[in-house]
C-alpha cells in the first residue's frame, strides 16, 4: 500500500531553490509515495511568492511541481473542521498556539490520514496533539524535516 505524504508550505520553497531537495520528492514519487497538500498550503505559498518581484516565475515553478508530482489537493472536510477546533482549544503547547495556518495544514494531514507530514517547522515536528484528539482516534502523522524524510525514502 502506498504511503501518503503531506507537504507543508516551506517544502515547496526548499524544492524550488534546491535541485537535491526536489530530487528527493521525485524519488518518493517514483517509489509510489502519494503526495498531498491542501488549499491552505497553496494559498500560503502564493501569498509568500506574491511579495517577490519574480512572482510569475516562482508561481510557474510551483505549478510545475504540483503537476510533476501529481499532487492531490485536499479540501476542507468535517475532520479538518473538528481538528482545527480542537487545536484552537488546546493551549498546552505555547509554540503552536499562535500558528493558525500551521495548525490548519497539520489538521488536513490528520483528517486525510496521511502517513507523513513533511515540514521545515521544528515546532510542528515536536508538537503533541491533545488527548482529546487521540481519544477521537485522530493520529498525528509522522512529522519530519525534509532531511529526516530522506532517510525514510532512501531506506
Amino acid at each position: 500500500m502506498s504511503k501518503r505524504v503531506f507537504l507543508d508550505t516551506g517544502i515547496f520553497f526548499d524544492c524550488l531553490l534546491s535541485q537535491d531537495r526536489k530530487t528527493l520528492i521525485n524519488h518518493a514519487v517514483n517509489r509510489d509515495y502519494l503526495i498531498f497538500t491542501s488549499l491552505s498550503v497553496i494559498g500560503e505559498v502564493i501569498l509568500i511568492m506574491k511579495r517577490d518581484v519574480k512572482f510569475a516565475e516562482h508561481l510557474t515553478g510551483f505549478f510545475s511541481l504540483l503537476t510533476e508530482w501529481n499532487i492531490a489537493i485536499l479540501v476542507p472536510n468535517d475532520g479538518v473542521a473538528v481538528i482545527c477546533y480542537e487545536f484552537s482549544q488546546d493551549l498546552t503547547d505555547g509554540r503552536i498556539i499562535s500558528q493558525k495556518t500551521d495548525r490548519t495544514h497539520l489538521a488536513y494531514a490528520m483528517a486525510y490520514d496521511c502517513d507523513y507530514f513533511v515540514t521545515s517547522d521544528d515546532a510542528l515536528i515536536r508538537y503533541k496533539i491533545s488527548h482529546r484528539l487521540k481519544e477521537s482516534d485522530y493520529v498525528k502523522p509522522e512529522t519530519l524535516s525534509l532531511e529526516a524524510f530522506k532517510n525514510v525514502v532512501m531506506s
